[in-house]
Order: C-alpha cells, then sequence, then structure tokens
C-alpha cells in the first residue's frame, strides 16, 4: 500500500508544479476540466498497467519484475534529464511535454474542456513507463489509477490555491517538479529491487 501510494504521488507532483504555475499566472481549471482529467488520467492509468501485467504472463516473475524495476528508473531518469534541459524545445509538442502550463493556448487565463485533454494527456504521458513499469513489478494495482487521478485533481488544485496567494512572493520553475517526480520513481524502482 505504501509503494502504490509513493508512486501515486510520484506520479501526480507534476500536477502541483503545473498548478502552481496555473495559480501564479492567475489561469483557473473549471469543475468540468477536472472532471475531464480525473477520467483521462484514471483510464491511460489503467491501460498502462494492464500492458505491465502482460509482462508477467510472458516472463517469469523475477525477469518481469526486473523489467518493471527498470522500467521506473528508466522513467525516473528521464524526468531527471528533462528537467535539467536549459534550452526550450522548438517543436510545440515537446514544449508542451516540459512545461504543460502552455496548455493554456488562447491565452485565455481559463483551461476549457479541450485544453484540459491535452494536458490529461500530457500527465498521462509522463506516467506511461512508470505504469507498465509498476504492473510488471507487482506493485498493488487495483487502485492504483483512482489514487494516481485523485492526486493528480488535489495537486492541481492545491497548486492554484496556493499560486493565487504566493504570486508576489515566489516563482518556482516546473522544472523542479518534474525533478522531484524523476527522483520519487527512482527511489521507488530501488525499493522493489531491494525488497523483491
Amino acid at each position: 500500500m505504501l509503494l502504490m501510494i509513493m508512486l501515486a504521488i510520484s506520479l501526480s507532483i507534476d500536477a502541483l508544479g503545473i498548478g502552481l504555475s496555473y495559480g501564479l499566472r492567475g489561469i483557473c481549471t473549471p469543475f468540468l476540466t477536472k472532471c475531464i482529467l480525473l477520467l483521462e488520467s484514471m483510464a491511460f492509468m489503467a491501460v498502462f498497467l494492464f500492458a505491465g501485467s502482460r509482462l508477467m504472463l510472458l516472463f517469469s516473475a523475477h525477469t518481469a519484475n526486473l523489467i518493471g524495476v527498470l522500467l521506473l528508473l528508466g522513467m525516473g531518469l528521464w524526468l531527471c534529464y528533462q528537467s535539467l534541459q536549459k534550452k526550450e524545445p522548438s517543436d510545440s509538442s515537446l514544449k508542451l511535454l516540459r512545461n504543460p502550463s502552455y496548455c493554456d493556448k488562447d491565452h485565455s487565463s481559463h483551461i476549457d474542456a479541450r485544453e484540459g485533454l491535452s494536458l490529461g494527456l500530457i500527465l498521462s504521458i509522463d506516467s506511461m513507463g512508470a505504469g507498465i513499469g509498476a504492473g510488471a513489478a507487482g506493485v498493488c494495482i487495483t487502485l492504483l489509477p483512482l489514487f494516481t487521478a485523485l492526486f493528480q485533481i488535489l495537486f492541481l488544485s492545491l497548486g492554484i490555491y496556493g499560486g493565487k496567494h504566493f504570486k508576489k512572493y515566489c516563482h518556482i520553475k516546473e522544472s523542479i517538479w518534474t525533478a522531484l517526480s524523476g527522483c520519487i520513481l527512482i527511489s521507488i524502482a530501488l525499493l522493489r529491487y531491494l525488497f523483491s
């Protein structure tokens, strides 16, 4: 259960950084957008976990667990690497992956349903490697899609609230939250390897 909660937090912590960025910029996410994010996140995570669990049918339990650990480790290292990149990518899709706050494409300070779909997809892409890895590593996956989605909405809302109240005093780069998420995934991978 503890690993599941850690994994859900890791997969959702980017949402806190996005929320802070939104709050600092005065961008709001209405209830409908949050519902879309919740459902989209649950659906993608369920698919990723199912794909990971299928690896356990193709390989021995030890091999599947090792593949899962390597996927978690690789995803964590990739997120840490992305957080260290200073040069902005020219491709718009890569720019959105590194800075999801750019989802407010029309600069309306309001994330509508369509922009919410883009944001949900970006958050889910970050979860792909970790979700498949968790499924293959045998992490308790029954409630993980729900936990991940709920933590994402919670962190996004807390971030927006905090950003609105502290926008005069602080500026936190999204890359910090990306690095933190990567470090948590690396920790989970090491724990799975040491105690498997």
